[in-house]
């Protein structure tokens, strides 16, 4: 039955995907530090920046190839898995800012944006299944934004990144039902983490309220307390940090 025990339950491993980000690396050092934080299998496109017997940490290109090969190696902790978190995505960097109009949009800014917010991590689901298939109830987050949200769309722009992370939504939403046949004890969610102290968003950081403004520690918290609290049989989430759901 999902969501049971199996016949270790101390074996458990959690996946980071992208584990290179800034809140990435805050969940790393919160599930290192607790005595029982399990297994931590991190994956990343460079080495680990500080390596140590507590993380097992996997380089990838994120390319089809590279992923379905490290798909491959991790069937190693096949049944042991708990946790999935997918942090891949960018909404910047140094050539490439949101736009603030329809004329702002470029070929090149849509490839890079939609490749790393939506393909790389659908990538990702489609080879994940028949690892995370077992008795174990395993919750699967694909970090995502408010902005994705359709129905909460009132000041446009950000077209590349609003569309790509409601492409991303759409990928849970879709994607959750096929889990359910092929592997009914993953649930899967869009989490919303809100504004994270990092890079990408230190540039959009003046307007935002200091007390909505979560160091990587805080946020950290706050999203493994979302994903403890969805239940077996539970998919096809979309929420924020408070754990409340986000209208698609």
């Amino acid at each position: 039955m999902a969501g049971s025990a199996t016949k270790d339950d101390t074996d458990r491993t959690t996946l980071i995907i992208g584990a290179g980000s800034t809140l990435a690396g805050a969940l790393i050092r919160q599930l290192a530090a607790e005595a029982d934080g399990g297994r931590i299998v991190a994956i990343s496109r460079r080495p680990a920046p500080t390596p140590g017997a507590a993380v097992h940490w996997i380089t990838c290109d994120y390319s089809e190839q590279h992923i379905a090969s490290t798909c491959a190696k991790l069937m190693t902790y096949q049944g042991s898995v708990q946790r999935v978190y997918l942090f891949n995505g960018q909404l910047h960097n140094t050539d490439l800012l949101p736009e603030k109009r329809l004329e702002d949009l470029s070929e090149r800014c849509l490839q890079s944006i939609l490749h790393s917010n939506t393909i790389v991590p659908a990538l990702w689901l489609a080879r994940l299944p028949t690892l995370l298939r077992g008795p174990r109830h395993c919750v699967v987050t694909l970090l995502s934004a408010r902005v994705g949200s359709i129905n909460d769309n009132q000041l446009g722009g950000w077209y590349s990144y609003r569309m790509s992370k409601a492409a991303l939504n759409m990928l849970v939403k879709t994607a959750a039902i096929e889990y359910q046949r092929r592997a009914e004890n993953v649930s899967l969610m869009a989490y919303h983490p809100g504004t994270v102290d990092t890079p990408l968003s230190k540039p959009f950081q003046s307007r935002v309220p200091e007390d909505k403004l979560f160091s990587p520690q805080r946020a950290a918290t706050y999203l493994t307390q979302c994903c403890d609290g969805i239940k077996p049989g539970q998919s096809g989430l979309y929420r924020d940090w408070r754990g409340e759901d986000i209208a698609w």
